[in-house]
């Protein structure tokens, strides 16, 4: 996966297949509050939908779950 790629959605029970469009990777901090000492890094991705009702918004998704719901078509 590379900034610009074209995804397709995998299918989902009847879904249509929706296209997104790749826009950034960035990691997010995931701090615990409760204990100030613990700080996770979340690799992030940000992409744009290309195709539905959302057709131009952005969205953006944790890179292990965007991998498990979109294939890379270019």
């Amino acid at each position: 996966m590379k900034v610009g790629d074209l995804c397709k959605s995998r299918p989902h029970h009847s879904d249509e297949g929706y296209l997104c469009q790749i826009v950034s990777f960035y990691d997010k901090r995931d701090i615990d509050y409760e204990c100030p000492e613990s700080v996770a890094i979340v690799p992030m991705v940000k992409a744009i939908w290309l195709t539905g009702n959302c057709q131009g918004q952005v969205f953006r998704s944790a890179r292990r779950n965007f991998r498990r719901s979109w294939e890379v078509i270019s």
